[in-house]
């Protein structure tokens, strides 16, 4: 294992090219009346959902690893949204979080009032509460009477759906969500009981700015990259010992919001969004022969978790705040990618960095 990722790593340092963490939203052609079928999931909507017609679906990641539409009445007064995005980090529960806090915390829904949830439910014919759904009556300036959110797990794929309307009261938004979703036809997965979300008992705490690890660029790029690459196998292995449960450790700004595994005091994940880009900030794995380093010095990778691909950066000497991450993030300090989808499995190296 270590000898192909190095091989991989030295194939890839001649390369320059910037994988940038963003995007830009295609439109997906559909044909009226045509019912949508998710490639890689083989979940099918239909083309009028909860009685209204769908108005625009769009890719918000290449392959259509992230897509969503809209299903409107003419006078927008009912709107449903429905979405799926790749499971790439986290856990089903910390990205309804999201959800239901861009809901909770957006000025256009007015200091929205929770009304029902965040619970559980089973989908139409199943058995296990594999979803969590919550709702809301947003306040006077916002226009709807009631709003909510609902979400579960297809394999490796997330599906969400938002609902709003104009007439509905939060039990009639209730049934007819639950109406939409019996509408939706899914593949034969496993359903696995999910729980909402709760607090910390106790936030993190920062010891002071932290710093890119001393050393050259060279010995940055690598330990970033070898931590970038190994921390999948690190999480299967603590998901073998045993569950691993989530907890909200702190909010940032609207969509921005910290998770800890299992209450772990040296790693969080950095929720940006809510459809399933976050930063992982954990202790750098330390391999014999390839990334030594003195004992007493701490290193902690960085890695953008993005639908098709990872973003490493700058290794830092300390366990660094949220803030210092996304400071990272916007001086662009990266020092590798690499593609987690397709074919391939490209490892780019940032060879500005080198230079620095």
């Amino acid at each position: 294992m270590i000898s192909r990722i190095c091989m991989a790593a030295a194939l890839a340092l001649s390369g320059a090219m910037l994988v940038s963490p963003t995007a830009a939203q295609e439109a997906i052609s559909l044909a009226e009346g045509e019912a949508y079928e998710h490639p890689h999931s083989d979940i099918a909507v239909p083309a009028m959902l909860g009685g209204l017609p769908r108005t625009d679906a769009a890719a918000y990641a290449e392959d259509q690893l992230d897509i969503g539409m809209n299903f409107e009445s003419a006078d927008r007064s009912q709107i449903l949204s429905f979405y799926v995005f790749r499971n790439t980090n986290g856990a089903l529960p910390v990205w309804f979080a999201q959800a239901e806090s861009v809901i909770a915390m957006s000025p256009n829904y007015d200091n929205p009032e929770r009304v029902l949830g965040p619970r559980s439910f089973a989908l139409s014919g199943a058995e296990a509460q594999s979803g969590l759904i919550t709702i809301f009556e947003p306040g006077p300036r916002n226009g709807m009477r009631s709003t909510g959110v609902a979400m579960f797990a297809v394999g490796e794929w997330y599906v969400k759906m938002r609902a709003s309307s104009a007439t509905r009261t939060s039990d009639g938004l209730l049934h007819w969500m639950e109406g939409a979703l019996a509408e939706l036809q899914l593949p034969d997965h496993d359903a696995v009981a999910v729980a909402p979300i709760g607090d910390c008992e106790d936030e993190l705490r920062f010891r002071g700015r932290s710093r890119d690890v001393r050393g050259d660029a060279a010995d940055n790029v690598v330990n970033s990259l070898l931590g970038g690459l190994l921390q999948g196998l690190v999480e299967e292995q603590q998901e073998e010992a045993g569950p691993v449960t989530w907890c909200r450790d702190s909010q940032l700004h609207l969509g921005q919001a910290v998770y800890r595994a299992n209450e772990s005091e040296t790693s969080y994940l950095l929720a940006l969004g809510d459809n399933g880009n976050a930063v992982r900030v954990s202790p750098q794995l330390h391999i014999e022969g390839i990334n030594d380093r003195d004992n007493d010095d701490e290193a902690f990778s960085i890695t953008l978790y993005r639908a098709a691909g990872d973003v490493s950066f700058v290794t830092q000497d300390r366990l660094p705040s949220p803030e210092r991450v996304l400071e990272l993030l916007n001086d662009n300090r990266v020092t590798s990618s690499r593609q987690t989808w397709g074919e391939g499995r490209e490892v780019t190296i940032n060879s500005d960095i080198l230079s620095e």
